[in-house]
């Protein structure tokens, strides 16, 4: 898997009526929609959790093969999932192996099929909220699902730019990362043996990765300090959001199949 199959954080320019919709919309969904994913049952409910998946991926306007990368990263732990399912779940044996419960079992290879692919659809819808929304736009969102919270002594807007600053970093990050591994295959560092060898290089990677993200770091707060950026000042946004028809329509799809999801 290649740093660069990472798509978390980046954004896709785009005029879809995903990308158009509140930030608002975008993040109670998802939570409503993970929510019924996760307390969901069996494979009825697993189905009804991929036509709605399907149907948003369609309405993005991101080609399926940009949002298959997504999943990459997680592939480990997918696989994990469905070989501890296979390995310490017991019932109807298919194949006889010297297992915990004397083979792969049916029962077993059908709840890790089922858990992966669980998996795969949170990956998903996941990655579409940062796909087609801004980093800035994202932040607005949550500050304004936050407000309440300042009742009790809260900063919404703290947690909001705190937020769009990590997400902003992590592509900068991934693209700094590829350019230090290139560099290094230039100079013809190439990690070619054991693990010990291979664990060697990744020291090579992450140290001046480190060092850049901390020059970064202190680069961006000398900046707002710069320009007097204060945090518990009110502000005003470059892009207001407001909540409209197709915002309250996605609302009650989302939580029509949440529900349903659960339930079945």
């Amino acid at each position: 898997m290649s740093i660069r199959d990472i798509t978390l954080g980046r954004y896709i320019h785009g005029t879809s009526v995903l990308h158009r919709l509140d930030p608002r919309t975008k993040i109670f969904s998802l939570l409503v929609i993970m929510t019924g994913i996760i307390t969901g049952n069996g494979w009825k409910a697993l189905g009804l959790a991929a036509v709605y998946t399907i149907f948003v991926c369609f309405l993005s306007g991101i080609t399926f093969s940009y949002l298959l990368r997504s999943i990459m990263p997680f592939k480990w732990l997918i696989i994990m999932t469905i070989l501890l399912n296979v390995l310490f779940a017991g019932g109807h044996i298919l194949i006889e192996a010297p297992l915990p419960y004397g083979g792969v079992t049916r029962e077993g290879l059908e709840l890790g099929i089922l858990y992966g692919s669980r998996i795969v659809l949170l990956v998903l819808l996941a990655s579409l909220l940062t796909l087609t929304t801004e980093p800035i736009v994202l932040a607005n969102g949550v500050e304004k699902l936050l407000h309440p919270l300042s009742k009790i002594g809260l900063n919404p807007h703290e947690i909001g730019i705190s937020m769009v600053i990590t997400i902003r970093f992590i592509p900068i990050l991934i693209d700094e990362a590829t350019k230090i591994r290139k560099s290094h295959i230039a100079r013809g560092l190439r990690p070619d043996g054991g693990m010990k060898v291979k664990l060697k290089s990744l020291s090579f990677l992450f140290l001046p990765l480190f060092n850049s993200a901390i020059r970064r770091a202190e680069n961006l707060a000398v900046a707002m300090e710069c320009r007097l950026y204060r945090t518990e000042m009110k502000r005003s946004h470059y892009k207001e959001t407001t909540m409209a028809v197709k915002d309250l329509t996605v609302l009650v799809i989302s939580v029509a199949f949440a529900v349903s999801i659960a339930v079945l």
